[in-house]
């Protein structure tokens, strides 16, 4: 791909996230009505979110940083895990199996 029809296609993207973005709509009725498909949206979500709007490769694994605070009461005690819009609540003695079977299916879905 030449470096002009790289810049064309992440204008491309970049003017799809924006309207997804301001359309108010779902990813999936977005891309519908866009004629695009959701996991190409998706993906070009994560890779045009980057800070001051650097493009580059999107790794599959991210650090974030970690704050642990005083220790939290049992019963209020869980863990929220993010992936992408997708929220796993995990809670003292959850089944790591389950877990596990939970993040194949999510990651499963693009």
């Amino acid at each position: 791909m030449t470096a002009k029809a790289n810049q064309e296609t992440i204008r491309y993207w970049q003017r799809h996230v924006e309207g997804f973005k301001a359309s108010g709509l779902t990813r999936e009725a977005y891309s519908k009505q866009a004629h695009i498909n959701v996991c190409q949206l998706d993906y070009w979500r994560k890779k045009t979110n980057r800070p001051n709007g650097a493009i580059g490769k999107v790794s599959a694994h991210h650090w974030v940083p970690l704050n642990i605070s005083d220790e939290p009461k049992e019963k209020d005690s869980h863990i929220d895990l993010w992936i992408g819009q997708v929220r796993v609540e995990i809670k003292r003695g959850f089944d790591s199996k389950l877990l596990a079977e939970v993040l194949r299916a999510v990651g499963a879905v693009c």
